[in-house]
């Protein structure tokens, strides 16, 4: 899911972070994806196109899904022809804490199966198809089937111990890729220095993605990154509900106002907004308290029992948020390496037709174009940026352009107000 309405925020409060760029200019980059979001579009974009059962995903003989090999394959060959370096990061074990948004996910994926029963009782076909998109799941045999096709390919793959957003973003950090691909905008909570989206390919001839620029997006907001993590909290993220009633607009101006939720918390107006009772769970303890004191003689050993656990459900669910986005379980810069090799087309050949029942001819065309982009850009070539010494910039300078800028477009403004009220 990712931070709801954060990339629209950033749209509109901090809109030099955004830019399109062409995928041809980041050749020569190392770029680190995240598999699961890659395979899950791969599961609901790609689909037989017959008339029959036109929502239908591809299978092999034995009938197993094959739509998320030939998305990787296909994609992964589109990458690598162009010049970038793609590494996949495929995700580990999900925190403890993301345990809620894990069931409303399990309640959603209930509901679609009971829609897409009547659906198919109906006979109504557009119904099936969208119920069955929603019905769709990267699981473990996906996850390991890409592993297989891209060690084939002699593609990196890195397998995070907990998130793969956040062990791309560490990544990205400590030098070892250019930036995190994925959809999800918690990547630049997870503070990936760059973020690319809509990394996507309709047709052959779109080349153009969005790069969003974590440094630029907290600097337009005027906001820490602690700040800024505490924002997307309140927006919404995966491992806490939000307060109700709190927009994105909202969430921004409370934090620059009062700085983090701990105060806002202090401040807002309760009966306007409604705050999860596992932010304040010790204002949940104190009103259960009050509302058992007549059950006081209860049983005190069990009472000790679970006492721990009382002690850990009384930590805020946004401070554990908080330490998940701040110190995320990933693995050491040491512990990963990074290197592209040729990819070995017997095996490849053999893993695509004999076992996913793809065409003979196509994998043959493809395997080629690989080989030839492999042969290509193995030697890493030098960018304009390698010639240049690029200086620091002075934090009080940029403070007081940036300063200068808003005081201009506030007398802009102001000076267009004026004029119209002339007219």
């Amino acid at each position: 899911m990712g931070i709801k309405g954060l990339a629209k925020l950033l749209s509109d409060e901090a809109p030099d972070c955004i830019r399109e760029v062409e995928l041809k200019s980041l050749h020569g980059r190392k770029i680190a994806i995240d598999a699961s979001m890659s395979i899950y579009q791969f599961m609901i974009a790609v689909r037989t196109g017959s008339q029959s059962n036109p929502s239908a995903m591809l299978t092999n003989d034995d009938g197993e899904p094959t739509s998320h090999i030939q998305g990787m394959f296909n994609r992964t060959i589109r990458y690598m022809t162009e010049g970038l370096r793609p590494v996949f990061v495929f995700d580990g074990k999900p925190p403890s804490f993301k345990s809620g948004e894990l069931l409303k996910r399990r309640e959603k994926r209930e509901k679609a199966e009971a829609a897409l029963k009547t659906a198919e009782e109906e006979g109504d076909v557009e119904e099936q198809g969208k119920q069955s998109k929603r019905l769709v799941r990267a699981g473990q045999k996906e996850n390991e089937d890409c592993m297989r096709l891209l060690e084939l390919m002699g593609v990196p793959i890195v397998k995070a111990p907990c998130e793969a957003e956040a062990q791309a973003a560490a990544l990205a950090k400590a030098g070892l890729v250019y930036a995190t691909g994925t959809e999800d905008m918690d990547a630049l909570t997870f503070a990936t220095p760059v973020l690319l989206r809509k990394m996507t390919f309709a047709n052959a001839s779109k080349s153009t993605i969005q790069q969003m620029d974590y440094k630029a997006a907290i600097d337009g907001l005027e906001l820490t990154h602690e700040q800024f993590v505490d924002l997307c909290i309140m927006l919404g993220c995966d491992y806490c509900d939000s307060i109700k009633g709190v927009g994105p607009k909202t969430a921004l101006k409370l934090i620059r106002e009062h700085g983090n939720i701990e105060t806002i918390l202090k401040k807002i107006d309760r009966k306007k907004f409604t705050v999860p009772d596992a932010w304040v769970p010790e204002e949940k303890a104190q009103q259960n308290k009050d509302d058992n004191s007549e059950d006081e003689e209860g049983d005190n050993k069990q009472e000790e029992d679970n006492k721990s656990d009382n002690e850990e459900n009384l930590i805020p669910a946004y401070v554990q948020a908080r330490k998940l986005f701040m110190n995320h379980e990933v693995l050491d810069k040491g512990s990963v390496e990074l290197k592209w090799k040729p990819c070995q087309p017997e095996a490849l050949t053999k893993f695509l037709v004999e076992q996913m029942g793809f065409s003979p001819d196509r994998v043959s065309s493809n395997i080629e174009k690989l080989q030839n982009a492999y042969k290509e850009h193995s030697k890493p070539q030098l960018r304009m940026t390698n010639f240049f010494t690029v200086k620091p910039q002075d934090p009080e300078k940029v403070a007081a352009k940036r300063k200068a800028l808003k005081e201009k477009n506030k007398a802009n403004a102001k000076k267009a107000k004026a004029g119209k009220k002339k007219r």
